[in-house]
């Protein structure tokens, strides 16, 4: 008996889903150890021979699983931008080299949403004379929220308002980095900074800003970065800035919960 039309159409989404999920997605549970295998077969077995008559005519083989799922794709018009961790494809035509078998880059970046820059390794970065303009803001008012988790000796450390750093038009070069530009504007206004190289992820991690560090306001706590609006899911060395562009650096009590930045880190 043959499938109606809005079973085959569901048939397929979900294979291309599933497909979608377990192959490209950051946190795929085949690298975490699990067996997708009887995942991998059920979502080739639920696309209905009919919808897949037309393709494989003339051919002296059975469709392999992975032309099953790109037809099922292109049926129903899944693509790779629907997955949450971002389009590999995407990130791949802006110049990320993603690992077909990790679907991450070389140091560990799943790939960036559509639309959103792709990281720039500093060591390819090309810095010129050229002199722009973006807007750079540093707080920690969070802490104000959770004062009683502060370690006391730091209480004076934090501003009234909680603002370190007033949101403020500031000028950098092209070719320049987050990193770069808090680097010099922290250095320029006499307030404390403090950053380690990670080689594992091609970036600087900043530890501490005005002597406030990573864990000061709880287990959870540390600096995060921001520009126009998103959390970067790589280093802060690797965001090469733009002209216009609104940088905020935010203090967190609560693994980015607490000022939006949680997706960032893989939460939902």
């Amino acid at each position: 008996m043959k499938w109606s039309k809005n079973k085959i159409i569901v048939s397929i989404l979900s294979a291309a889903i599933l497909a979608i999920t377990f192959w490209w997605g950051g946190n795929a549970p085949g690298l975490q150890g699990w067996d997708i295998s009887s995942k991998t077969e059920e979502a080739n077995n639920s696309i209905p021979d009919e919808a897949l008559e037309s393709r494989s005519d003339g051919l002296d083989r059975e469709l392999t699983a992975q032309e099953k799922i790109d037809i099922a794709k292109e049926l129903v018009g899944v693509t790779l931008h629907e997955v949450e961790k971002g389009d590999a494809n995407y990130s791949i035509a802006q110049g990320m080299k993603i690992d077909e078998n990790t679907g991450k880059d070389k140091y560990l970046t799943d790939p960036v949403p559509e639309g959103k820059p792709v990281p720039i390794e500093p060591q390819n970065a090309v810095i010129t004379d050229k002199e722009l303009i973006c807007t750079l803001l540093v707080r920690c008012d969070t802490i104000l929220d959770n004062i009683e988790w502060l370690d006391p000796e730091k209480v004076e450390l934090v501003p009234e308002d909680g603002v370190i750093f007033p949101r403020q038009d500031v000028t950098f070069f092209d070719g320049e980095s987050v990193f770069n530009l808090l680097l010099r504007e922290m250095k320029k206004n006499k307030i404390h900074m403090e950053f380690v190289n990670t080689p594992i992820y091609n970036s600087v991690y900043i530890e501490g800003i005005n002597n406030l560090y990573e864990f000061d306001c709880g287990e959870l706590s540390g600096w995060m970065y921001k520009v126009n609006g998103w959390f970067p899911n790589y280093g802060c060395s690797r965001y090469q800035l733009k002209e216009g562009d609104v940088v905020e650096w935010v203090y967190t009590c609560n693994l980015g919960v607490d000022v939006g930045g949680y997706s960032a880190l893989g939460g939902d």
